[in-house]
């Protein structure tokens, strides 16, 4: 008998939601449902539930890579990694310059630069740092970016509205592509996928509801479909129907 492959391993660093709606625990639903598993470093813990946030505590530089270390102990190697929130500049510095080192620097890292929450809590403690020094370090190392629009405007430091906009303003970040969410631009919710001078729309249909944790695992299901050896376009559009999927399921009185 022929034996099964398993599925690709992901190392996912991110901040802890106790409530699943978002950070580590979407990302790991996220892997599963595009047919990879993860390894989940906390970069954070936060007390939240469904409703709010009440507090966020960034772990240290130091037990961030003695976590990475302890998973790389053993034969088993990641395929991918994705970032998530972070939690501090010093956190997502500290990761940069180990994504640097074997056998990390080679995989395909798929970064989510989260600045904040949906209602404007901050969720990465900058200090003297600019959105772009904290991150840029990151940036510059990842095969793919996924920031949404308030995102992509604090890295730029661009008044990003339209569709124009974002495009010139994703050929900005140091990443090799960038995939721009496109939820928080009027209209239906189309994704740019920004390679250099090209540009690949992705629709979608918006949904009169919203549901939390859609962009951890958007860009969770990308590493994951990455790591399995896809293409990055379709990476990117088979993750993108997998959170339309998630969508749909959290419709308000669903059964």
């Amino acid at each position: 008998m022929i034996p099964r492959e398993q599925p690709p391993r992901v190392l996912l660093v991110a901040g802890l939601d106790p409530s699943g709606g978002s950070g580590l625990v979407a990302d790991l639903a996220a892997l599963q449902a595009v047919g990879a598993k993860g390894w989940a470093v906390a970069s954070a813990l936060t007390a939240q539930g469904p409703g709010r946030r009440r507090g966020t505590a960034p772990t240290t530089p130091a037990f961030l890579l003695d976590q990475i270390e302890a998973l790389l102990s053993g034969r088993e190697r990641p395929r991918a990694v994705k970032t998530g929130m972070l939690g501090s500049a010093a956190l997502a510095l500290a990761l940069a310059d180990r994504m640097a080192e074997a056998p990390l620097a080679r995989l395909p890292l798929v970064v989510d630069p989260v600045l904040a929450s949906s209602t404007g809590l901050p969720l990465i403690e900058l200090g003297r740092f600019a959105p772009a020094e904290a991150l840029g370090p990151l940036l510059r190392r990842a095969r793919v970016a996924t920031p949404n629009l308030t995102e992509l405007a604090a890295l730029t430091g661009r008044d990003v509205t339209g569709e124009e906009d974002a495009i010139a303003a994703a050929r900005e970040l140091p990443a090799r592509a960038v995939l721009v969410k496109g939820g928080h631009r009027e209209g239906a919710p189309v994704d740019l996928l920004v390679e250099g001078r090209r540009v690949t729309r992705l629709a979608g249909r918006r949904r009169p509801w919203t549901a939390r944790g859609t962009g951890c695992r958007l860009a969770s299901a990308m590493a994951g479909l990455l790591a399995r050896g896809q293409p990055l376009e379709a990476a990117a559009r088979k993750a993108k129907r997998m959170v339309e999927r998630y969508l749909d399921a959290s419709r308000p009185g669903r059964p």
